[in-house]
C-alpha cells in the first residue's frame, strides 16, 4: 500500500510497539496500556485512546467505572505531553459489525459485544439533537483540566504543575497508577485555580 499512499500520511492506533518498530505505521496512536512503551522508546508528538479492551489499570470510561478514571485521563496526557486523543464511540447505536440496530436509552453495550458506554458518548435526543452522557461531561472536564495545567504552566513552569499534582502523593501518576479518589481530582483543581488567579 505504501506506493498508493505516497504523499499522505499514515496514522493508525496501534496495540503493540511492534508494529511500529517494524514500520508499518508512520505515526502511531498507541493504546492506553501501551502508550508508555512508545514514550520509553523516545517516541514523540504521541496521541492516544482507550477503547473497549482496556479496563484493568488503566483510565476509561465505561458506566461501570467511577468518573474518577475517565477524568484522570487529562492529568496523564498532561504529564506525558501527549499531543492528541484518538476518540472512538461517539454515536454508535448498532450491534457489533452493525447487524442491528440498537435504542441506547435500553441497550448500553451494543448487543452484548462491547462493555456498557464504550459504543457511544451521546444519546438521540429530540429533533436529532446528541444529549450528552454524564461520561461525557467527565471526559470534557478532564480536558478542561489540561487546559488549566497549561495555563498555569505558561505562567510558571512545567515542573511548577507537577509538583501541584504529584507533591503529595504517595507514587508518581502514570497511565496505570493514579489517585483513587475524587476529592484528590477536586482539590487539586482548585489549587490550579487559586495558583492561575494570583498570577493573571
Amino acid at each position: 500500500m505504501e506506493e498508493s499512499l505516497e504523499g499522505f500520511h499514515t496514522i493508525d492506533a496501534l496495540s503493540s510497539y511492534e508494529f511500529y518498530r517494524h514500520g508499518l505505521v508512520e505515526h502511531p496512536i498507541p493504546q492506553v496500556n501501551e502508550v508508555l512503551d512508545f514514550l520509553n522508546n523516545g517516541i514523540t508528538d504521541l496521541w492516544t485512546y482507550y477503547c473497549g479492551c482496556h479496563g484493568y489499570k488503566v483510565s476509561n470510561r465505561y458506566m461501570s467505572m467511577p468518573s474518577l478514571r475517565n477524568r484522570i485521563y487529562g492529568l496523564q496526557i498532561y504529564k506525558y505531553g501527549i499531543v492528541g486523543i484518538l476518540h472512538c464511540g461517539y454515536n454508535f447505536y448498532n450491534s457489533q459489525y452493525s447487524l442491528e440496530h440498537i435504542n441506547p436509552y435500553e441497550v448500553t453495550d451494543a448487543g452484548g459485544s462491547f462493555p456498557s458506554g464504550d459504543s457511544f458518548l451521546v444519546y438521540p435526543g429530540a429533533d436529532g439533537r446528541p444529549e450528552e452522557s454524564i461520561r461525557m461531561m467527565v471526559h470534557y472536564e478532564a480536558l478542561n483540566d489540561i487546559r488549566a495545567c497549561q495555563l498555569l504552566e505558561s505562567l510558571t513552569n512545567k515542573e511548577y504543575v507537577l509538583e501541584l499534582i504529584e507533591g503529595e502523593l504517595a507514587e508518581p501518576i502514570t497511565f496505570h497508577n493514579f489517585p483513587k479518589s475524587d476529592m484528590y481530582l477536586l482539590q487539586l483543581r482548585n489549587r490550579i485555580n487559586k495558583e492561575i488567579a494570583k498570577r493573571i
